[in-house]
C-alpha cells in the first residue's frame, strides 16, 4: 500500500513540476514578445515548432513579422490546461494594448517545449485541428507536358492559363498577361531559377480566383513568355490547401488543413524536396534531395554542384547534349538513361536523366541536388500537405508506363495507347528534324515497329546500331521518312 501511495505521489510531483516549467516558459515567452525579441524565444521552441505551413527554419521571419503586425503586448493570461498523448494544451489570451483579447492554445511537447501557437497559425489561415474537408475540385489538362489550369486574376474578366508548378515558390506572369490582369509593379527583386538568379519586376497584393476559392494578397513576378501559358504558380495553392492531384480524374482537389494520415519532405527552401536514389551503369548508387517539381517537363535533372560532387558524368553513357531553360536562364546539360531511379520504395528502370553543367563561378546557387519532373511524377496521383510536410503517392494507371527514349535527336514517349510520340526535339540543327512537330507519331524505326521498342532488347539493338536510323513518322494526314 505504501508503494502505491509513493508511486502516486511521484506521478503527482512530476505533473506539478511539468506545469511549473510550462508556466515559466509562458512567462519568458510573454516578456520576449513584449520586447519583440526572437532570440529570447527560440530556446523555448521545440525543433518541430512552425507557424502555419512554414518550415522551422522560417520561424524567425514569421515571429518578427507578427511582432511588427501587432501593438505592444500587455500580457498573456493563462487559463486551463490538459495533457493528451504527450502534448499539453494551454488555453491563453494574448492581451494587446488597445485591442481585443486574442484567444489561443499554446501546445507543448513532453519536454515542455512549444510545438505551435494556434493564434499564430490562424493569422495564416491554418487550423491544425479542423476536420479535413474538400473545399474545391479544379479540372486540369495536360498541355505542353504540364498541368494546366485556368484562373482569374484581380478585376480582369478573362481567364488565364497557368502552369501548376510545385517547383515554384510563388506566381509568375508574362508581361502581356500581367498588363491584361491589371498588375501594378511595386519593386524589383532577385528571383531564384535553375542555374542561378536574376532580377525581376515584382507586384504585391494581387487576388487569385480559382474555382470558388479566393486567395488575396498574392505576390507575383513578371517573366518572359514561355509556351502557351500566361504564367505559372505553385506555392500559392500549397500554402493554403492540402493539394491533391489526380491524373485519373484530371482534377486538382483542394482540402482545408487539419489532421490527416502521413514520403516526408524538406521545405527549408520554400519548395518540397524529397529523397531519391539514382543507380548508374557501373552499379554506382547515389542518394540525393530533389525538388518535387510538376513544372519541370522531364523525368529528372541533376544540378551542376551535385553532378560535380559525385562525378556523375563519368558514370553516365551520354546520349545527347542540349540546353536547359528556366524562366530565361540557360544552362548546358548532357543526357542519357540510367538503369534505375528509386522513390519512396518505388523503382523505375531505364529513366532518362539530364546532368547540368557545373560552373565553378556559380557553385552555391543550388537549394537541392536536382529536380524530379512531371514525367515521373505523373505516374502517381499525389497529395501535398504542407502543414505536415508530407506528400502521399498513390500509383495510378500510368504507373508502369515505359520511360521516355532518346533516339536520333528526338525524345520519344509512349502514350496510354502505346503510340510512340515525339515529345521533344533535341537536335535543333538537323534540317530533317526541323520538319517534325511535337506530338508527331513514330510508326517505325529501322526494321522495328514502334510497339516492338517496348521490348528492351529491341530498343538496345536500335540504340547500338552504327548505321543511320530510318524513321517513319505520321504527322497530320501526311507520312514522312527521314534518316538520322
Amino acid at each position: 500500500m505504501k508503494k502505491i501511495a509513493f508511486f502516486l505521489i511521484l506521478i503527482f510531483g512530476c505533473t506539478i513540476q511539468a506545469q511549473n516549467d510550462i508556466q515559466k516558459s509562458i512567462k519568458t515567452f510573454e516578456k520576449a514578445f513584449q520586447n519583440k525579441n526572437y532570440n529570447k524565444i527560440k530556446d523555448l521552441l521545440a525543433p518541430q515548432f512552425t507557424v502555419g505551413v512554414g518550415d522551422s527554419s522560417s520561424n524567425e521571419f514569421y515571429l518578427n513579422s507578427i511582432f511588427k503586425a501587432f501593438p505592444a503586448l500587455d500580457s498573456i493570461q493563462v487559463g486551463k490546461s490538459v495533457t493528451i498523448k504527450n502534448e499539453t494544451f494551454v488555453l491563453v489570451d494574448f492581451c494587446f494594448n488597445g485591442k481585443e483579447k486574442k484567444p489561443s492554445k499554446i501546445v507543448f511537447n513532453s519536454e515542455n517545449k512549444m510545438l505551435y501557437v494556434t493564434f499564430f497559425d490562424s493569422l495564416y489561415r491554418v487550423d491544425r485541428h479542423a476536420q479535413v474537408k474538400e473545399v474545391a475540385s479544379i479540372p486540369f489538362q495536360i498541355i505542353e507536358n504540364g498541368i494546366a489550369i485556368k484562373i482569374k486574376l484581380n478585376k480582369a474578366d478573362r481567364e488565364f492559363l497557368m502552369l501548376f508548378d510545385t517547383g515554384a515558390d510563388g506566381m509568375a506572369l508574362n508581361p502581356d498577361s500581367a498588363y491584361k490582369a491589371g498588375v501594378v509593379v511595386t519593386k524589383s527583386k532577385s528571383a531564384s531559377v535553375v542555374g542561378g538568379s536574376q532580377q525581376v519586376q515584382y507586384s504585391a497584393d494581387n487576388t487569385i480566383y480559382i474555382g470558388d476559392q479566393v486567395l488575396k494578397n498574392q505576390g507575383l513576378v513578371i517573366f518572359p513568355k514561355h509556351g502557351v501559358y500566361d504564367g505559372l504558380f505553385g506555392a500559392n495553392l500549397l500554402r493554403n490547401f492540402i493539394t491533391s492531384v489526380n491524373f485519373d480524374t484530371m482534377t486538382i482537389d483542394l482540402y482545408n488543413f487539419g489532421k490527416a494520415k502521413p514520403l516526408v519532405f524538406d521545405y527549408k527552401s520554400g519548395l518540397p524536396v524529397v529523397k531519391m536514389n539514382l543507380t548508374f551503369e557501373d552499379k554506382k548508387t547515389v542518394e540525393g534531395s530533389f525538388t518535387f517539381d510538376t513544372g519541370a517537363g522531364y523525368d529528372l535533372i541533376a544540378y551542376g554542384p551535385f553532378n560535380h560532387k559525385n562525378n556523375l558524368e563519368a558514370n553516365l553513357k551520354t546520349e545527347y547534349s542540349s540546353v536547359n531553360y528556366s524562366l530565361g536562364k540557360q544552362t548546358k546539360i548532357v543526357g542519357g538513361a540510367i538503369p534505375n531511379v528509386g522513390l519512396n520504395g518505388n523503382n523505375f528502370p531505364n529513366v532518362t536523366i539530364a546532368l547540368q553543367e557545373y560552373e565553378e563561378a556559380n557553385k552555391n546557387w543550388a537549394y537541392a541536388d536536382g529536380s524530379l519532373g512531371i514525367d515521373l511524377i505523373r505516374r502517381f496521383n499525389f497529395t501535398i500537405n504542407l502543414l505536415d510536410k508530407t506528400v502521399y503517392l498513390e500509383p495510378n494507371k500510368s504507373f508502369k508506363k515505359a520511360s521516355s527514349i532518346y533516339l536520333g535527336g528526338l525524345i520519344l514517349d509512349f502514350d496510354e495507347s502505346q503510340n510512340l510520340l515525339v515529345k521533344r526535339i533535341i537536335d535543333q540543327e538537323n534540317e530533317d528534324l526541323k520538319k517534325v512537330k511535337i506530338g508527331a507519331k513514330v510508326t517505325q524505326i529501322n526494321d522495328f515497329e514502334a510497339k516492338d521498342l517496348l521490348n528492351p532488347e529491341n530498343l538496345k539493338k536500335v540504340k547500338e546500331t552504327k548505321e543511320s536510323k530510318d524513321f517513319i513518322i505520321e504527322q497530320g494526314d501526311q507520312s514522312m521518312r527521314i534518316s538520322i
